[in-house]
């Protein structure tokens, strides 16, 4: 289930978190209030071909962080074939968005 999203530099967001809740959970607001705005971040972060026009304007880069919890036999499966293992019961999936088209890269300190 996804639990939140962290939406940066995406379209009009400059920066968000939303959290979501086991049951139902309904989107409203009025027109231009960021509706589809969430729908697009929740698609790129699975994995969906994203434009690079989705970007916020005046940033190089947009990134979605998402946090899903309870992940089923099957998602640990597929991790596991692809070399990830999945230590609790949370799994971070983060992707960024770059203008340049080119792979972001991160530093640590």
């Amino acid at each position: 289930m996804l639990k939140s999203l962290y939406i940066e530099n995406i379209a009009v967001i400059e920066k968000s978190d939303v959290e979501f809740y086991s049951g139902l959970n309904i989107l409203t607001g009025e027109t231009g209030a960021g509706k589809s705005i969430v729908i697009d971040a929740i698609n790129a972060i699975l994995g969906k071909r994203t434009s690079r026009e989705i970007i916020r304007a005046g940033s190089e880069e947009a990134t979605v962080y998402a946090v899903f919890e309870n992940v089923n036999d099957v998602v640990r499966e597929k991790l596991s074939e692809n070399g990830y293992s999945l230590e609790d019961d949370e799994l971070i999936i983060s992707r960024t968005l770059s203008l340049s088209g080119l792979p972001h890269k991160r530093t640590t300190s």
